[in-house]
């Protein structure tokens, strides 16, 4: 492929220490080659711009390898982000908790009848799905929880289908119009997989 004389070849480079990234631009392929040959120290090339595969693939094999010296500098600030990302995990983590352990003793006092949210899956059963909230799943919410799954399990069986996860709010102790029927909340949401793969 021949560019014309206004085009010129652009390459994105990065400079190690600093981590500014900028595009060095070149009159034709051979300045580009030759820059690549003797590329400056401590000058990262990501890629190029808009060139064809051969192209890219030419400038890539006249591209000077990193030396010693800047694949030390580029450890020593991979080091320094990971344990940046780590700090900042640990940070979130120590944050999620504090706000969970806030929300427990919030809830600890409140209407132990309120709807619970509640977590099924195949594997595992049911489960208070709010890890906030300190109550048991009752007996009667149970059976309830399962007999939603069953009935859904009867829609997606005729597609080779079960139900494989379910999230549900359910009234765990008495029920406000007393119809047993209301146990369950309408928008239960619901997956469902292959047979297969059960």
């Amino acid at each position: 492929m021949r560019y014309p004389t206004s085009v010129t070849i652009q390459l994105k480079i990065r400079h190690i220490e600093s981590s500014e990234t900028l595009v060095a631009e070149f009159a034709n392929l051979d300045d580009a080659e030759a820059w690549l040959r003797e590329r400056p120290q401590f000058v990262e090339v990501i890629g190029s711009i808009g060139l064809t595969e051969a192209d890219s693939l030419r400038l890539r094999a006249a591209l000077r390898e990193l030396d010693e010296d800047e694949r030390a500098m580029l450890a020593a600030k991979d080091a320094v982000h990971e344990r940046s990302v780590r700090e900042a995990l640990a940070r979130e983590s120590e944050e999620a908790e504090a706000a969970l352990a806030k929300r427990r003793i919030e809830l600890g006092s409140a209407d132990p009848n309120r709807p619970m949210l509640v977590a099924w899956t195949r594997d595992q059963g049911c489960r208070n799905g709010d890890p906030a909230d300190p109550r048991e799943l009752s007996e009667r919410a149970r059976a309830a929880v399962i007999a939603w799954v069953r009935e859904r399990d009867s829609w997606v069986h005729p597609r080779g289908q079960c139900v494989a996860t379910a999230d549900l709010v359910v009234w765990p102790g008495p029920i406000p119009d007393g119809d047993e029927d209301e146990r369950v909340h309408p928008g239960g949401q619901f997956s469902a997989v292959s047979m297969d793969h059960t």
